[in-house]
């Protein structure tokens, strides 16, 4: 996971951290699985850096694929730049402009923009966004000690993994089925079309850099509601799944890539 969930002194340091730095407008940088990273004397002999600029934030997630190409563990591997189009926008436009912009930047880098069609939201979304606000109802029901989140806390990352039909223990309550009734009970729009995109994204990630030795992407902006909290790890963890080694990069604005930079 991006942060232990398991343990909620680090899933709340994070989410204070994540929200005061989106206050300040400050940037930052957050890897996954840091452990996994390469050590200082590994070689990538071939390979990929994937840019996934999914928010056009003045090119910081570029500028950061393009320091790491200057390492010499990454730099034999070739740098991708994926974006994402609407079915509005002009695809060949929106290739041709950031190939020029890479251009002019003199910056290496194999451009790809990727069509994300409305589709149907699958079944899969409508259950995963209800595990996650079923779970989030159940946290402001029980005012949980410290102590006890810490079983709650548990069951963030795989929820939707488990059985949709259960509960987690909390404390020494036994874990209890969900009626059919919350079953049938519809998830607010809202969350499901932020959890579609989470979904859909990773998908395409999964599939395009399947290959690659790093993937960076934007950090999706935090809720400014704390009780949204849970919510917002809940998509970074659904962005995030199954991508062993990912950044996530939030551009304050200011780090503005010219070509006179």
């Amino acid at each position: 996971a991006v942060v232990s969930t398991q343990d909620p002194s680090q899933y709340e340091s994070f989410m204070a951290a994540v929200k005061h730095i989106a206050k300040a407008n400050l940037a930052v940088a957050i890897p996954k699985n840091i452990h996994m990273w390469p050590a200082s004397e590994k070689r990538f002999d071939s390979g990929f850096i994937d840019v996934w600029w999914i928010v056009q934030d003045g090119g910081m997630l570029i500028l950061m694929a393009f320091l790491f190409q200057q390492h010499k563990v990454w730099k034999k591997c070739t740098m991708r730049i994926f974006t994402v189009a609407q079915a509005e926008d002009n695809s060949i436009q929106m290739k041709n402009d950031l190939e020029k912009f890479l251009y002019q930047l003199r910056i290496p880098a194999v451009v790809d923009v990727i069509e994300m069609t409305d589709q149907d939201i699958p079944e899969y979304t409508y259950q995963r966004t209800l595990a996650m606000e079923e779970r989030t109802n159940l946290l402001k029901k029980i005012h949980l000690s410290r102590r006890q989140s810490k079983l709650e806390v548990q069951g963030i990352s795989d929820m939707h993994r488990e059985s949709y039909r259960r509960f987690s223990l909390i404390g020494d309550k036994v874990a209890e089925a969900v009626s059919e009734d919350q079953l049938s009970r519809k998830p607010l729009e809202y969350n499901v079309r932020k959890m579609d995109t989470a979904v859909k994204l990773n998908k395409l990630i999964r599939d395009r850099s399947s290959d690659s030795h790093l993937v960076i992407t934007n950090l999706p902006p935090p809720p400014k509601d704390a009780d949204c909290d849970s919510d917002y790890m809940e998509f970074l963890e659904a962005l995030t799944e199954g991508i062993d080694r990912i950044i996530l990069v939030r551009g304050s604005g200011k780090e503005v890539v010219t070509i006179y930079s």
